[in-house]
């Protein structure tokens, strides 16, 4: 063998292994410490189908019952009020309410921020300047929340019956 063939073969072995290490798979990239992006805003989850079923299919996934009411205004008058600040906190952070009442976050910043809740369906989007997002709960309990854009925003409602 000529010692361009042995140069020619090394580089060949070289350029094919470097090709084949290119590939990454799932769960390389988990371990890698890659996470998965959701977005804020919740996307609706269809209810059951009001068609008849003739044939047994697979099982129908029960969605909890929500806890109360949200929307950006027209839940009724305020009987609490939180601010969403550029301090990057809640105002104030703990929250006291009764079954029924509801409760009106404001952004009085400039910086955008969000409510999220366990149950999704009290979860607002995006809060810019001035937004608001107004919650009634339903049932008593203690919600805690915070903000997606923001580590360590987190609030506080406890709602008595």
């Amino acid at each position: 063998m000529t010692r361009f063939g042995s140069i020619a073969m090394v580089v060949g072995s070289a350029l094919l292994v470097t090709l084949t290490a290119c590939g990454e798979t799932a769960a390389t990239a988990q371990n890698q410490g890659f996470q998965r992006w959701w977005p804020s805003t919740p996307i609706p989850t269809p209810g059951p189908s009001s068609q008849a079923k003739s044939t047994p299919s697979a099982p129908v996934l029960a969605v909890p019952p929500s806890v109360g009411q949200a929307q950006a205004s027209g839940l009724g008058t305020p009987t609490a009020k939180v601010s969403l600040t550029d301090a990057l906190k809640f105002d104030p952070a703990a929250t006291r309410a009764k079954v029924g009442d509801v409760i009106q976050w404001t952004n009085t910043g400039t910086t955008a921020h969000n409510v999220t809740f366990t149950d999704p369906t009290l979860t607002s989007g995006t809060l810019n300047k001035a937004d608001t997002w107004e919650v009634k709960i339903t049932v008593a309990g203690s919600y805690a929340y915070h903000c997606t854009f923001h580590p360590g925003m987190d609030g506080q409602l406890t709602v008595a019956g």
